[in-house]
């Protein structure tokens, strides 16, 4: 069959979509870039937000009306993977049940670590009958061991680059958030199968690794008398032979100790970016949220952060309107951004998730409209504070690991092989970096003298070789 499949969400749902891709083209199906083309249409979804459930509602409305024009000349599954999936169930086949063709409307519901069973579950689905798999609350890493493990290289979309998972679910229980829900538990994975995967991927001339779990500072394996913590992992991924940067994402500050700073500073391929979410500057907020770390504790980490590792740059998350949240506590928010000189921060409005605390017992009592002009005012402190940062990197040279063609240049009309286009390339500090070179140095390392910023990129010119 061919296969239509659209991510939504976060880098972990990226990389289960490139996983989940390899298990389809392993079973015999073609993967398409065109939804028109594709038998099966799949949705790996995420549910951190209602706007981007909407989304999926509205993709699903489209591919409705797509099989119900067909009146059952041809064939076609519609399937919703991931968190969405896990948290609505068998709702959502209820609610897209039947097309007035009299077909089924919605085939397949999975949650996110059924990921190894979709060719199977597409099977099933192609007799008519719709199908619901669910995830086991606390089951092992096994189950998702072997799918990251077992994909395909050769189809990954990255030619230098792989994220790696080393960890999957949350024990934080954050008020706002529906993660544990979703994902479950956390559960980490062996630090030897971790090893395992970045040695193939580094032998595949993937040179850059990217650690994912949704703490990813929270890592630990035991065994026996033996624990692996988190900066242990590091010393051990970043002696694979061939590994020239490794990152990590998302971290919490709650976890997050001088070990790993230290490993960052010590390890030469370790990179010098931290993602640290505060979530809010104001401890009545921190704490309606169950953060668990005050306002003078995160300032304290991000202190330690630089007096450690004098190079690192750091990236935040800020969420606005959440209950009871005052202007003075929207002011603290803002402070904290000044104070902590983010290259980057992700600002978003509050969105109440079904079956988390907040969205139980505390009122969403910010107006919509509140929430708009606070997500506004943030975003306008961190173009401030991003573009002091990136300002102070004019005149420096820098290593860049080239991605290809940046945006606008994909967008202009230009001919076949040009001898330089746009490209686009980051930093070991996670910088976006623009320039122009000839699009073939796709996935390798070239120094650029930096000549211009923005708040969120960096534009120069290629070093002479």
């Amino acid at each position: 069959m061919k296969i239509y499949l659209e991510t939504f969400g976060c880098q972990m749902n990226r990389l289960d979509s490139e996983l989940l891709a390899g298990v389809l083209r392993a079973a015999g199906h073609e993967m398409v870039a065109d939804a028109r083309t594709a038998d099966v249409l799949l949705h790996n979804t995420c549910s951190v937000r209602q706007h981007a459930e909407d989304k999926v509602h509205s993709r699903l409305g489209v591919d409705l009306r797509r099989k119900a024009d067909s009146k059952g000349r041809r064939k076609i599954i519609i399937g919703v993977l991931g968190c969405m999936a896990q948290r609505c169930g068998a709702e959502l086949l209820a609610r897209y049940k039947n097309l007035p063709t009299g077909q089924a409307g919605l085939d397949l519901v999975a949650g996110p670590s059924q990921l190894a069973n979709v060719p199977a579950l597409i099977a099933q689905a192609a007799t008519g009958e719709p199908v619901c798999a669910m995830d086991r609350p606390g089951s092992p890493a096994d189950g998702f061991d072997a799918i990251d493990l077992a994909r395909d290289v050769a189809c990954m979309p990255q030619v230098a680059q792989a994220f790696v998972r080393i960890s999957r679910g949350c024990n934080k229980a954050c008020a706002y958030c529906v993660v544990p829900a979703v994902r479950g538990p956390e559960v980490s994975r062996r630090p030897e199968r971790i090893a395992e995967e970045v040695r193939r991927l580094v032998g595949a001339g993937r040179s850059q690794i990217t650690l994912l779990g949704q703490t990813v500072n929270s890592y630990r394996w035991t065994a026996g008398p033996r624990t692996c913590r988190f900066n242990d992992l590091l010393a051990a991924v970043s002696a694979v032979p061939g590994l020239r940067r490794l990152r990590f994402v998302t971290s919490h500050p709650l976890d997050f100790g001088d070990d790993v700073l230290q490993a960052m500073r010590d390890l030469p391929n370790v990179c010098p970016y931290v993602h640290l979410p505060a979530q809010s500057g104001s401890d009545a907020v921190l704490k309606r949220m169950n953060r668990r770390y005050s306002r003078a504790q995160y300032d304290e980490l991000i202190d330690r952060c630089r007096a450690i590792v004098p190079n690192v740059v750091l990236a935040g998350d800020f969420i606005v309107g959440f209950p009871g949240e005052t202007e003075d506590d929207h002011a603290a928010s803002a402070e904290l951004i000044r104070r902590s000189g983010y290259k980057n921060c992700f600002v978003f409005k509050y969105s109440p998730r079904p079956g988390t605390f907040a969205a139980e017992k505390l009122a969403d009592d910010v107006p919509l409209s509140i929430k708009r002009r606070r997500n506004n005012e943030l975003l306008a402190v961190q173009e401030e504070v991003g573009l002091a940062h990136h300002a102070a990197y004019v005149g420096r040279m820098v290593e860049v690991l080239v991605e290809g063609p940046s945006p606008r240049a994909t967008k202009q009309p230009h001919p076949p092989n040009p001898p330089a286009t746009q490209l686009l390339g980051r930093t070991t500090g996670d910088h976006i970096v623009v320039f122009d070179g000839p699009s073939d140095l796709a996935g390798q390392y070239v120094n650029v003298r930096i000549t211009g910023a923005s708040s969120l990129t960096l534009t120069g010119e290629r070093a002479a070789s």
